[in-house]
């Protein structure tokens, strides 16, 4: 099955703003980070119930996470029947969860 996938507007704004808070660290890893979360997102889109679940609170729907290979940052998202949603770009270790509100959108 191919499954298409979009992003919570919320989410988007997420990703921009990591990408220019990282390009700001150090010149170069902007583009890095994009380029892994499309790495990521390709990987979701291939299987995305072969990633986990969100650790601690359930949700429904099930929440995934993957995590974006090189960076603090995990990639939230649902799948609806043969799309997925990207909840969010959450940094690993800021608001556990701040993101669950935005599952009723």
């Amino acid at each position: 099955m191919t499954y298409r996938w979009r992003e919570h507007e919320a989410a988007r704004a997420e990703l921009l703003e990591a990408a220019l808070l990282l390009e700001a660290e150090r010149a170069g890893w902007g583009d890095r980070f994009v380029d892994a979360v499309e790495a990521a997102i390709r990987s979701i889109a291939d299987a995305p119930h072969s990633w986990g679940l969100h650790r601690g609170r359930r949700f429904d729907p099930p929440v995934h996470t993957r995590s974006v290979a090189g960076f603090r940052y995990d990639i939230k998202y649902i799948v609806l029947g043969d799309e997925i949603v990207i909840i969010a770009y959450a940094h690993e270790r800021r608001r556990p969860a701040y993101w669950a509100h935005r599952l009723k959108d």
